[in-house]
């Protein structure tokens, strides 16, 4: 056979067989796993939290023509868990199942997003949004009780509603601690609701006179904590917080000058107030300090009434040092223990007048 009828009848068509297969292999159609959820959304409704966990399904189909694989599952929160297949046969079905824990849902209603992440080109990532409205076996009608301003040896009372989701006997309800000199409380039914009222009184006693922090203009916190247990080891807690304060309370609790020209003589001013009548019976200051009563008619702004009494304090600075920490006692009818205000301030000649509009609020 000579060499031309060889090219023309092996060869050639030997080539161009070979070109159209690697043609076919590159056009060749892919048809890839893909997965595809009975829903994209998976409602639980309103889950009562002192029955545990709730599970739900959802099933994924693989509607292409090759094995599927689940990479990972994201679920993004802590009350959710995922349980399923790892590979999806192609044109076969899975079950994932879905566990939520009431227990660690946030309040009202909230919704997650849970992620699956697949080896398919294209469906590399899956959405499943899962909506919940936990039901709390018992809540309190506060988060914090808070009694305000209070005076000692003073009985004071607060209500707070606790309602309970679940059928209870009010003697299986306890309060904790049982016993606390300051802090008493006691509980009813609640007419007309399947609630309870938490009648909570608080009285606190005066320190020692000898305690150095026995000073209550100064606003001494109060806190303390409240639990509610429950027989099924449940339980509630509530803080519970004060002012207290002495019976003529002082505003500003300091007097700041500032840094001061040596020239000026600034002027600061305070306010004495308290809910009773009351006397000023004396104030003892430095000689630097110069105390004025001003006589002012002002309403009070609550409704309540409220006695009150204003000073003006001017600072004399030739007969001051230079740096001025000093303190203002002042004796009134409704206690024996001063009020004391501390008193700052500096002057230096090269300085600038500040405006006594600097004193603390």
């Amino acid at each position: 056979m000579s060499k031309r009828k060889i090219l023309t009848t092996v060869i050639i068509p030997g080539l161009l067989i070979s070109g159209l297969i690697v043609v076919l292999i590159n056009n060749r159609k892919e048809f890839p796993g893909e997965l595809v959820l009975s829903q994209t959304q998976l409602d639980f409704g309103t889950v009562p939290e002192w029955e545990g966990r709730v599970t739900r399904t959802v099933s994924a189909q693989n509607t292409g023509k090759r094995l599927l694989h689940i990479n990972r599952i994201q679920t993004g929160c802590n009350y959710i868990e995922i349980e399923g297949p790892k590979a999806i046969p192609p044109g076969k079905e899975g079950t994932f199942k879905v566990l939520l824990d009431p227990q660690f849902l946030p309040d009202d209603t909230t919704s997650a997003t849970v992620i699956l992440f697949t080896d398919s080109p294209k469906t590399p990532q899956v959405y499943l949004t899962i909506v919940a409205t936990a039901k709390r076996f018992a809540t309190l009608s506060a988060e914090v009780c808070d009694f305000g301003e209070i005076l000692p040896k003073t009985l004071y009372e607060k209500q707070v509603k606790l309602c309970i989701n679940a059928p209870i006997n009010q003697q299986e309800i306890r309060l904790l601690p049982s016993e606390y000199p300051m802090l008493t409380w006691d509980i009813t039914p609640a007419p007309s609701s399947e609630c309870f009222i938490i009648t909570i009184y608080l009285n606190v006693q005066k320190r020692d006179r000898a305690a150095k922090t026995n000073h209550y203009n100064v606003g001494e916190p109060f806190s303390a904590l409240l639990t509610v247990a429950f027989p099924n080891e449940r339980t509630l807690t509530l803080p519970i917080i004060a002012r207290i304060i002495g019976p003529v309370t002082v505003k500003p609790e300091n007097l700041s000058y500032g840094t001061i020209n040596k020239e000026a003589i600034p002027s600061l001013e305070f306010t004495l107030s308290a809910k009773t009548e009351f006397k000023v019976l004396s104030i003892q200051a430095p000689d630097s300090l110069e105390i004025v009563d001003i006589p002012k008619t002002v309403q009070s702004k609550t409704g309540s009434p409220l006695y009150e009494r204003w000073f003006k304090v001017s600072w004399d600075v030739s007969k001051s040092p230079s740096l001025l920490r000093e303190e203002i006692r002042i004796t009134t009818s409704a206690t024996s223990t001063p009020i004391r205000i501390p008193v700052y301030g500096y002057f230096d000649a090269d300085q600038p007048t500040i405006s006594s509009s600097s004193q603390t609020k």
